[in-house]
């Protein structure tokens, strides 16, 4: 039998798994059997939406913005987004991002990997952790 972890994974646009988290819908682009040094998604968020803040204890993240508009709080200072920023959040640095009205398509790594389950966190107020 062979380590999904050792495996080619090819995943064709549209195919990928999705959940929503927090109102949030996401793509997963590895199984949690695949990842071994991280995680990948593809985070869609709405015109207008929120996706709250959050933070990761253990891991650091990489974003891509694919498409869209709108603003990252990371840490305590906002940036612009919009299509073709890339960013690094390190470990237990808060984030927020608001979609402004074509709203955000954002491709997301973690090291180590991250999932809703695990190493993710929602603090009940900003700049809780």
């Amino acid at each position: 039998m062979t380590n999904p972890q050792d495996e080619i994974v090819f995943i064709e646009p549209g195919t990928a798994p999705e959940f929503v988290l927090k109102g949030i819908r996401i793509e997963q682009y590895l199984s949690r059997d695949a990842c071994r040094q991280f995680s990948a998604y593809r985070v869609h968020i709405n015109p207008g939406q929120i996706k709250n803040t959050s933070f990761h204890k253990e891991a650091e993240e990489l974003y891509f913005v694919i498409s869209g508009q709108g603003t990252a709080r990371l840490g305590k200072k906002n940036y612009e987004l919009r299509a073709g920023c890339f960013f690094r959040v390190p470990a237990k640095t808060l984030h927020e991002f608001t979609a402004y009205d074509q709203g955000l398509d954002l491709l997301n790594f973690h090291s180590p990997p991250v999932f809703s389950d695990h190493d993710t966190y929602f603090p009940s107020s900003p700049g809780s952790t």
